[in-house]
């Protein structure tokens, strides 16, 4: 593994001869002391010892402190799990490889998306449910909830449009949007493993915002990622270019640098084009496995 030989910071230099003279200082004073006899050898002594445990104990706290809060990896917050990796000179992890920025899709790599639950809840048959999810969540309208363009009830009336027979239980069926998407468990783990490994993770999905305010728990994880792009915000949808280049643009990225996973291949497909990597999502396993092969190591 390469070495970071990068030149010390001059201030952090400055520092450490000043606390080294500081203690060497304390110690010519007791030798001092002692050599003249003063009565005040026993308490300059306990000070010296005193010092010499004190000041690195501050000195780490006050770095812990520091990298809390602006959240960067320090010396003071190295551990085995990083302590062989090498550091940038804020002390945040370098991630291996030529991957830097790892950037996900939500629905069904996140998060699952619950769509027949949310239906079948009403009591409708499982005949109902597939002819209304026909009329709704597999019709070309249903990209209208994360353009984030319309409200509620004119993207109701677009399903509605697609199957006049069955108005009342399309509307039933989308009066309450709570748990359309549901929580994975590993979703948290998984982002912090491949942070703490030193890469930006971000999030670029369809998604509309009466699922981000009707699923608070099943989008917890959005408080773990770097950042990303949610389409109703910036009202563009996958798999046009523009909210490809927009993420881009937004957060410096390098292409080829860059590893998009979404479970629908012509998302995969816009990322390629770009000159992003690409994984199509169909299992954890997969997924790891397919990062490991771009030299991904978390």
């Amino acid at each position: 593994m390469e070495t970071n030989n990068k030149k010390t910071p001059t201030y952090k230099r400055v520092l450490a001869w000043i606390g080294i003279i500081l203690l060497v200082g304390m110690y010519l004073v007791l030798l001092y002391e002692a050599l003249t006899g003063s009565p005040e050898t026993y308490n300059v002594f306990i000070t010296c010892v005193a010092a010499t445990i004190a000041v690195p104990i501050v000195l780490w706290l006050l770095i812990w402190s520091i990298g809390a809060i602006t959240g960067r990896h320090t010396v003071a917050s190295l551990d085995p799990m990083t302590s062989n990796k090498m550091h940038d000179k804020y002390g945040n992890v370098i991630p291996e490889g030529n991957i830097r920025t790892i950037v996900f899709d939500i629905g069904n790599v996140l998060v699952d998306f619950a769509w027949r639950p949310l239906i079948a809840r009403n009591g409708f048959d499982d005949a109902m449910v597939d002819r209304i999810a026909k009329a709704s969540v597999f019709s070309e309208d249903w990209v209208e909830f994360d353009k984030g363009n319309l409200t509620i009830e004119e993207i109701k009336d677009l399903f509605v449009e697609n199957d006049l027979e069955i108005e009342a239980e399309i509307r039933q069926a989308f009066s309450d949007m709570t748990d359309v998407v549901t929580k994975r468990e590993r979703t948290i783990p998984w982002i912090n493993a491949i942070k703490a490994a030193g890469y930006q993770v971000l999030v670029l999905s369809n998604f509309s915002k009466m699922a981000v305010d009707n699923c608070q728990e099943a989008m917890g994880f959005l408080d773990y990622v770097d950042g990303g792009i949610l389409s109703y915000k910036d009202h563009v949808v996958k798999p046009g270019e523009e909210i490809y280049k927009l993420l881009m643009e937004r957060y410096d990225l390098v292409p080829d640098k860059t590893v998009f996973i979404d479970d629908t291949p012509e998302n995969i497909e816009t990322a390629v084009k770009l000159g992003w990597n690409g994984i199509i999502f169909k299992s954890y396993d997969q997924v790891e496995e397919d990062l490991r092969k771009l030299g991904v190591k978390y």
